[in-house]
């Protein structure tokens, strides 16, 4: 499908014709919201400044009756979108087949999966076995054993993965967890999670906009925020008690913005215990990338209390904010948060450890959030395109 490479590449300047590798994306991108979209759409911009892309996107990503929220993001209008062939339908494979086609016609070099979750097994499970020979089939493991128990996940996603012919980790852990699966012999690229860049996600709020905002949520000494899916192993809970065990005498509030998994009445009741209702903020819905923009803008840090983790897209959307990050010692966050440069780590479900790492922040916020600035290019999406194309044949 030479067109549609070529298509791709009109709208990136310094691009010419013939340039190479080619390579196909089969990816959700803006404007759906499901698939670490945000992520597969900063992928794709970085990797059109160095070869053909084409980029192949879903209708819709999970199956039916199982993904309540809106699957589309029709509110956020972000500065850059992607052009991507909205084909696929978890639900039928005709459109697996056509994507496919698509593929072979345009002959690249490789095609890239993000992987999540198991749930996706089916299209990515044929997609993969199907894929046109000598064609380099490269998944990208956002998660390899998922965060809450999954009936035979792992055999499942060992199905998926053992077609691959390169697997892309973003955390040391996953190579253990690929061993566990029995998928120690693929070939395997050790990478690292980009941080985003603030402004190709939504145009950056003004100052005053930051200051009315901060006000709104009553101006306090230090604003936490704990952004996405509100899930049990992200332990908002464990924020809320380090909120509780603060001296008074500094006044720290916290946001909890994005949709909520059935933990939502759980939460109301344990800050109604603490009588924190006043200096906690819940807003249960999908965050618009210009929301995201006004509240990473007004808070003084994200606050990560997961109980397990592979790598965080939250942490690297902080940083893209300028905003250094608390979080626990779990998973592949000790690799994206530097302790004491650019975040505060501390142990997993220790709510004293927490509450003393907020205590920190408010003292050390300005030496941060330097550091966060410092760190910025050291782990673009420009850099892992790159080292993602050095990896194909």
């Amino acid at each position: 499908m030479a067109s549609a490479f070529s298509t791709a590449l009109s709208r990136e300047p310094g691009h010419s014709a013939g340039l190479t590798p080619r390579v196909s994306v089969i990816a959700a991108v803006h404007p759906l919201a499901v698939g670490a979209a945000p992520f597969n759409t900063a992928m794709v911009t970085a990797l059109r400044r160095r070869a053909e892309v084409d980029v192949i996107s879903w209708n819709r990503y999970y199956p039916p009756l199982l993904y309540r929220g809106a699957a589309r993001d029709d509110v956020s209008l972000p500065p850059r979108v992607e052009e991507a062939a909205m084909l696929l339908d978890w639900a039928d494979p005709r459109t697996w087949r056509a994507a496919l086609r698509r593929v072979a016609e345009g002959e690249p070099r490789a095609v890239v999966f993000p992987w999540l979750h198991p749930v996706n097994a089916p299209p990515y499970r044929w997609l993969l076995r199907h894929t046109p020979s000598g064609c380099m089939r490269v998944v990208i493991c956002h998660n390899v054993e998922t965060h809450e128990r999954v009936r035979l996940g792992g055999a499942i996603t060992r199905s998926v993965l053992r077609h691959a012919d390169l697997l892309v980790t973003h955390a040391a852990q996953q190579r253990d967890e690929l061993a566990r699966l029995g998928l120690a012999a693929t070939p395997l690229l050790e990478s690292f999670h980009p941080p985003f860049v603030a402004s190709d996600l939504a145009a950056q709020p003004t100052q005053l906009e930051i200051d009315a905002e901060r006000q709104r949520l009553g101006n306090p000494d230090v604003l936490l925020l704990a952004y996405g899916a509100v899930r049990p192993y992200k332990g908002v809970d464990l924020a809320v008690r380090a909120l509780a065990l603060l001296d008074r005498e500094l006044d720290v509030r916290l946001v909890v913005a994005g949709r909520f998994w059935q933990t939502r009445k759980e939460l109301e009741a344990l800050i109604r215990e603490l009588g924190l209702e006043a200096r906690v903020d819940l807003r249960d819905r999908y965050v618009s990338n210009e929301e995201t923009a006004l509240l990473f803008g007004c808070c003084d840090a994200a606050i990560l209390p997961y109980r397990s983790a592979s790598q965080s897209g939250v942490a690297a959307l902080a940083f893209a904010h300028g905003r250094p990050v608390i979080a626990t010692r779990v998973g592949g966050l000790p690799e994206a948060v530097r302790d004491g440069v650019d975040g505060l780590l501390c142990p997993p479900g220790d709510t004293v450890a927490l509450a003393q790492a907020i205590g920190r922040l408010a003292a050390e916020r300005e030496w941060l959030t330097h550091g966060v600035r410092r760190g910025r290019e050291e782990r673009s999406f420009d850099r892992y395109a790159a080292t993602l194309l050095e990896a194909l044949p």
